[in-house]
């Protein structure tokens, strides 16, 4: 079942991969980033941080300030440092996890019961077959997001990690307001993700010591 499971997130980490390459000519690690978008559901560290949004924005939210923070000076168009770039890689896949299981049916409607849990694992195992049949390329998705990007210099009086919070809570309630499907949970999440890898990009190329950002 993991592995059946673990096709879903891939595919999305596979097209942020391509993006990124496209739109910033930074070729990350692709092993790397399809690993960091499995490895929540295999590692025990990630099973104790739940995929749900109440139990688990905090951390995520503070992940990508954090990954903001360590890649701030790294030039990443020019810097070629495997370490760097593998490290980068594996966090974009394990924040796309969590951003993509928010915008699961499951997941953001809390499906945990015993009950509930059978209609969970078959919704997402319909899911990953529905993705490898009519969404395993990046033409077949849609942008649906109407929230405004995340802007590095804007709102500096807040710390990085509220204002990441509050955009990703915006989105989830702009997805739940959007009509239930199969096609809806895969544009969201690819979406959402492709938006926080993008951001933390563009944020780490601009950064420079002049910019006061609240990132504890």
């Amino acid at each position: 079942m993991l592995k059946i499971l673990a096709n879903t997130h891939k595919v999305i980490a596979t097209i942020i991969h391509q993006r990124i390459k496209q739109d910033y000519n930074i070729n990350l690690n692709l092993n790397k980033i399809q690993w960091g978008s499995v490895c929540p559901d295999v590692l025990p560290y990630y099973k104790l941080i739940r995929h749900y949004q109440k139990e688990s924005i905090n951390f995520i939210s503070k992940e990508i300030s954090n990954l903001i923070y360590f890649c701030r000076y790294s030039n990443l168009q020019e810097n070629t440092n495997p370490i760097l770039i593998n490290y980068l890689s594996k966090k974009l896949g394990i924040i796309s996890h969590y951003l993509s299981d928010y915008c699961c049916y499951p997941h953001a409607y809390r499906m945990t019961f015993f009950d509930d849990m059978k209609a969970h694992i078959k919704y997402e195992s319909d899911l990953n077959v529905y993705v490898l049949s009519q969404k395993f390329k990046e033409e077949n998705y849609e942008y649906v997001i109407n929230t405004k990007n995340l802007d590095l210099f804007e709102n500096v009086d807040k710390k990085l990690k509220v204002r990441v919070k509050e955009y990703i809570e915006t989105v989830i309630c702009e997805y739940k307001n959007a009509p239930i499907s199969f096609d809806t949970d895969m544009n969201f999440a690819l979406d959402i993700s492709s938006k926080i890898a993008s951001f933390v990009i563009e944020s780490a190329l601009v950064y420079n010591e002049d910019l006061e950002i609240q990132f504890s």
